[in-house]
């Protein structure tokens, strides 16, 4: 089944494990740091054949496996290319904002709920000028990988006071002409519920024209090799919106969406309360699985398997990210299960999630793709 080199750990990956552990417990931005060195040292070794159960096609590019990693586990281009190398099928960078924005920002991790809550104003990260370089010298890289890219802007005015004399149009068009040579897919971060753009994903009158200039500025800065053009949707989408997304995605030549990201427990004060989360703020892991998973559900019934869904939030086994796949997501990203459990899961994740194909007698896992629903 194609994963023999993960029959022996070495005292090293153990020892990494543990340390891990004990770093999350205690002071959880320390694991990020070891993370590097982990990986950089050979803590994981490199996969070379992977079940081909696991294997798909998706926005024309092959993935190894449909498990990749969410935005945000690496904003400084360290970590990524060494993770995909250890068993994820794909990666994303950001999310990035034209200019560098460092908010204040208080993480708290919640280990009997596997959640993750961040209070923060904004994304932090050095801004995309600064990871051009670094982007441009992993292009040669075979990886499927994407950069997510965002305005963090409270509404359009905001961006006028600070000094940016430009619409969320023209913001997004120089973040996509920065970006587009250097990617397999872009990603518009409209998910964080802190800004207006997650109010904004079911205005068509201001989406459409958005997405098709969009579109336009990706052929222009990349004509050889346009990137994808991927949209990061809310979870706070109703039923009723979720047909005129849809319908709106396949008419402006969206190749995928991904569904999944924080929500807001300020304005989800009934999650508070039902999970006892002592804390406000925007929620992520475990807590939002249930509710990541049904909106999946809806995208593949309406979009009838037309519009791919890349599916995340509270996916931490091979099982939850069955889950997605018979739901209709085409591929599945993961954030809090490595932040909980490190680089280890994602074989875990590979192996069970293989398991679970076969048991069913899935050829491969498109056959798998919105099983739920037949």
């Amino acid at each position: 089944m194609g994963f023999s080199q993960f029959k022996r750990f070495s005292l090293y990956n153990i020892l990494f494990a543990m340390i891990w552990w004990i770093l999350e417990k205690i002071q959880p931005k320390w694991s990020s740091r070891m993370l590097y060195f982990g990986l950089r040292g050979g803590a994981f070794p490199i996969v070379k054949n992977m079940d081909p159960v696991l294997t798909s096609s998706v926005m024309g590019f092959s993935f190894k496996s449909p498990i990749g990693l969410a935005a945000g586990i690496d904003k400084r281009g360290n970590v990524l290319d060494e993770l995909i190398q250890i068993g994820f099928g794909f990666g994303e960078f950001g999310s990035y904002t034209l200019e560098k924005e460092m908010p204040e920002k208080k993480t708290f991790l919640i280990n009997r709920f596997k959640a993750i809550v961040v209070q923060s104003d904004g994304y932090r990260n050095p801004g995309v000028s600064v990871m051009l370089p670094i982007f441009a010298a992993r292009r040669h890289l075979p990886s499927v990988v994407g950069i997510n890219i965002t305005s963090t802007a409270s509404n359009e005015e905001e961006n006028i006071k600070m000094g940016r004399k430009m619409s969320y149009l023209e913001e997004f068009e120089l973040l996509v002409q920065r970006v587009a040579p250097y990617c397999d897919y872009i990603t518009l971060n409209f998910a964080n519920p802190n800004t207006e753009l997650c109010s904004l994903i079911s205005d068509r009158s201001m989406m459409v024209p958005l997405l098709k200039g969009i579109k336009r500025m990706i052929e222009i800065a990349a004509p050889l090799k346009p990137p994808k053009l991927v949209v990061k949707v809310p979870l706070d989408l109703t039923p009723t919106e979720v047909p005129m997304v849809t319908k709106m995605f396949l008419e402006t030549g969206v190749d995928a969406v991904i569904v999944g990201g924080p929500i807001s427990l300020t304005k989800n004060s009934g999650f508070i309360k039902s999970k006892a989360i002592p804390y406000t703020g925007m929620l992520s892991g475990l807590p939002i699985q249930d509710r990541s998973t049904d909106l999946v559900g809806k995208f593949y019934q309406f979009g009838k398997g037309k519009l791919p869904i890349i599916a995340s939030g509270g996916v931490f086994t091979g099982e939850d990210a069955f889950k997605k796949i018979a739901a209709g997501a085409s591929l599945v990203q993961i954030h809090s299960a490595l932040t909980f459990s490190g680089p280890g899961v994602i074989y875990k994740m590979n192996r069970d999630l293989a398991k679970i194909l076969h048991q069913k007698g899935f050829k491969n896992i498109s056959e798998a793709v919105g099983c739920d629903f037949i």
